[in-house]
């Protein structure tokens, strides 16, 4: 059984080189490795693939990653396609457990892994980003309906006939996780391996993750879900994170009621609370035995909130202020997974940037929604009906 990497890539700089090394250092044998070269300009492509003995396909015109990976299986011969990303080391035994899990199960259809808990950016952002990925697949479900490929491999001859990724993600998005959810609506199996990892070299930045959290996986996941009208209760889809979603939506609802309403000093404990967090994350580079630190950072987070209440007395503003903790609340068990990895200080910096990721998934509902529906006003009953069975190939 031969498997064949494909690593779509654009302007890969030196994380490709670092990631096309590590795949040398696999400790399973591949085929070949192709590099499926989206137009970039940065010159890098050919020379790592000549260092490392990859192939390269060049298109002519930047065309987005699913369709590069469209290419890229179009052009292999392995049984097994294993894919990853420009800026991702793959553990050693990586692509050794996703051949073996399907070899061993020949119902299985394709496997997927995470990344590892030790991302390789230093940067607080990067870091929790990395960890909150790893917590998410490391908690979900062996048995899923989705896939991912940073770390994931699938039968090359299933992939062709569901047609591959679907080309109309232009941008990076969720192709993987809408071939995934047709994968499991076609009635093949999926499965999610704990220990199949790889480290992540990206550095997120602020509104970067924002922007992309909002625009390129939460609106188009929303749509995925209009269009199917199903819900998979896993991942980053399971109830705890629909409860938190729910309350980030009433926690932005408040603030503009407070707002137009003339109370918008009520608003001033919770983000004073959160600001207070956010800072924390400037004491979380500290080595955990440097408890008076982490100490002094829980202290303040604390009771930044209960000074702004006491200078500014208002009922309202236990309104969001509790429909903050509400949302923090939800994942405690994240918060205590981050504690155990990182630190106090670290843990607390966490709390703000969930509140934020929930409230961008809580404004992707109505705007998927209004896209949704301005689609489906705009495409008539005939059309529609000659395209729901051909829109993803």
């Amino acid at each position: 059984m031969g498997i064949s990497v494909v690593i779509p890539v654009f302007n890969g700089g030196h994380d490709l080189e670092k990631c096309l090394a590590a795949i040398s250092a696999s400790s399973q044998p591949i085929l070949e490795c192709i590099l499926v070269d989206d137009a970039s300009t940065d010159g890098v492509v050919e020379i790592a693939a000549e260092r490392h003995g990859a192939r390269v396909i060049r298109l002519d015109q930047q065309c987005g990653p699913a369709m590069a990976r469209n290419h890229g299986v179009q052009a292999a011969r392995g049984d097994i396609i294993f894919f990853t990303d420009a800026d991702v080391l793959l553990h050693p035994d990586a692509i050794g457990k996703a051949a073996s899990a399907l070899q061993s199960d020949t119902e299985l259809a394709a496997v997927f892994g995470c990344y590892d808990d030790q991302p390789a950016n230093p940067s607080f952002i990067s870091q929790y980003r990395n960890l909150f990925h790893h917590w998410v697949h490391q908690t979900g479900a062996e048995e899923a309906s989705t896939f991912w490929t940073g770390c994931g491999a699938i039968r090359r001859g299933i992939f062709i006939e569901l047609g591959g990724f679907n080309a109309d993600f232009k941008r990076p998005s969720i192709e993987d996780i809408e071939l995934g959810m047709r994968l499991h609506r076609s009635g093949y199996r999926i499965c999610l391996l704990k220990d199949m990892l790889g480290k992540h070299l990206k550095q997120w930045k602020f509104w970067n993750m924002v922007r992309t959290d909002i625009f390129q996986r939460a609106i188009p996941w929303m749509m995925l879900v209009l269009r199917d009208g199903k819900v998979s209760n896993n991942l980053n889809l399971d109830y705890k994170s629909r409860v938190a979603t729910l309350l980030a939506g009433l926690l932005g609802l408040s603030f503009l009621l407070l707002t137009v309403t003339g109370h918008a000093a009520a608003m001033l404990p919770t983000l004073i609370f959160l600001i207070a967090a956010a800072v924390c994350n400037g004491f979380s580079a500290h080595e955990y035995n440097h408890r008076g630190i982490t100490v002094i950072a829980t202290v303040l987070a604390l009771l930044a909130p209960l000074i702004a209440y006491w200078l500014a007395p208002d009922p309202l503003a236990l309104i969001p202020l509790g429909l903050a903790l509400a949302i923090s609340s939800t994942h405690l068990a994240f918060y205590c997974y981050v504690l155990h990895k990182r630190n106090m200080a670290f843990a607390i910096a966490v709390i703000p940037m969930q509140v934020i990721f929930f409230l961008g998934c809580a404004v992707s509902i109505p705007l998927a929604f209004i896209k949704h529906y301005r689609g489906k006003r705009q495409t008539g009953p005939d059309q529609r009906s000659s395209t729901s069975d051909s829109d993803t190939n």
